[in-house]
């Protein structure tokens, strides 16, 4: 299978939904029963898609055992089967919590739109229909589902341009207070050139500068260090450019900023020897005004407001649609309002661990204590609002998919499993968060495709 096809499988086999899913739960909601045929009900999405039937979980089962390269579906009990189960679940939340959030902000897309992005989608994918269809095939999906994960991820997209370019300015106050708190950005420190001769030996330091005591021209200082420095520098005559204070470490560094232009100093006795040097260029500090510089500052700090402006709609995100999601109790994660924990904070820790009086009392078939995991988690979730965790992990894409065929690796993991780092990180580097997003699905979907081949 070649690269670009296998970039297909990633681009339709997982949903590139960038908003981030996160694990704060809303409580003290009414909480409608799930109803009859769905195993799981998102309110307020329209259409109906926030119903989600067993026949829908069944394909996503599929679709997702597909993408991960499993030759078999795993059982019940095998440590892949939750991965596999929690992804399908993951992908339809995916799905319907975005088709809710974009019928909200009203943003939607056209029927053109959709068609002309699948047309590009499958020419930059596929070589031919039958490849197209061969995939479809394969990853079980319809034209119509592929379709619709287009049309989401223009969703997607709408939504992130939405939210980010709302931000377009910053008071001129923000500007200034930056500046001022981080001048030294915008500031070339004082640096010196010297010539320099420097040899542990004082009797050869002392013969150093009584040749140069007669000619300390830069032509007679090239030889002198060539002759007597065990300097770095004696290759190059002796030159050292740009000198900052702490390059030298004291006493002969302080020597080179207190010394005047053109006079021998020395010999110095520094902890690498003894130093004898010339100083031939001073340059002051120079710090930039902040009229050169407030154009780069104030495009900064739009990113970093837009950066955050994401992360609080990112987090409002979760908290509003996992108290809008119900799950039947055998379809139940963390992203559904009726979810409870155990406390567990590692999936294979030992039940016991979890029991009054974990770690004082012994393993049945042993005298060692047991080995926990030293911080249990309340097993209530935050209310809405209240959570300080707010995105925990970064914003977050489903983990993309396994090419078929290695067995080697897991299977997908649940939808916020592969992350984009921190979201306050796109800010501090300046990039959005969407830019940020763009260039991370990229370059999984590049890693997803070299790791299969």
């Amino acid at each position: 299978m070649n690269r670009a096809h296998k970039t297909g499988l990633l681009l339709f086999g997982a949903l590139l939904i960038i908003l981030f899913v996160g694990i704060a739960i809303a409580q003290g909601v009414t909480k409608p029963g799930v109803p009859s045929g769905d195993v799981i009900y998102v309110s307020d999405v329209p259409d109906g898609k926030g119903d989600i039937t067993k026949d829908m979980y069944d394909e996503a089962i599929l679709q997702t055992i597909s993408r991960s390269g499993l030759k078999t579906p795993p059982k019940e009990g095998d440590p892949q089967f939750k991965d596999v189960h929690d992804a399908a679940i993951n992908d339809l939340l995916d799905q319907a919590w975005l088709t809710g959030e974009a019928d909200e902000l009203g943003i939607t897309t056209t029927p053109r739109e959709v068609a002309a992005e699948l047309k590009t989608v499958k020419s930059q994918q596929f070589k031919t229909d039958a490849e197209f269809q061969a995939y479809l095939k394969q990853a079980h999906f319809t034209l119509e589902q592929v379709t619709d994960r287009v049309r989401l991820q223009l969703l997607s997209q709408k939504i992130q341009d939405k939210i980010t370019k709302s931000v377009t300015s910053v008071p001129d106050s923000d500007i200034q207070d930056y500046y001022d708190a981080s001048k030294t950005q915008f500031t070339t420190p004082a640096s010196r050139d010297i010539l320099l001769v420097v040899n542990k030996d004082k009797t050869k330091i002392d013969e150093a500068k009584a040749a140069l005591e007669k000619n300390s021209d830069a032509k007679n200082f090239a030889a002198v260090a060539k002759k007597y420095s065990t300097d770095p520098t004696a290759s190059a005559g002796g030159v050292k450019t740009g000198v900052t204070e702490g390059v030298i470490t004291d006493p002969a560094g302080s020597e080179v900023f207190d010394a005047e232009k053109d006079q021998l100093v020395g010999p110095i006795k520094n902890d690498d020897g003894y130093y004898l040097f010339k100083v031939t260029k001073v340059t002051d500090e120079d710090t930039q005004p902040l009229d050169s510089v407030k154009d780069q500052i104030s495009q900064q700090l739009v990113q970093q407001a837009q950066t955050a402006k994401m992360n609080n709609f990112v987090k409002n995100y979760n908290i509003k649609w996992t108290s809008r999601t119900f799950c039947d109790a055998d379809y139940t994660t963390s992203r559904c309002s009726n979810f409870e924990g155990d406390g567990r904070t590692t999936a294979d820790a030992d039940p016991a661990c979890y029991k009054p009086g974990a770690g004082k009392k012994t393993q049945a078939d042993s005298k060692k204590p047991l080995t926990c995991p030293a911080v249990v988690f309340p097993t209530k979730p935050a209310a809405p609002g209240t959570s300080t965790v707010l995105v925990p992990n970064g914003i977050q894409l489903p983990q993309g998919p396994i090419v078929s065929g290695d067995s080697t690796k897991p299977a997908a993991a649940a939808a916020g499993a592969s992350a984009l780092g921190a979201a306050g990180a796109a800010g501090a580097t300046g990039g959005t968060a969407a830019a940020a997003a763009q260039a991370q699905a990229a370059a999984a979907a590049q890693a997803a495709a070299a790791g299969g081949q």
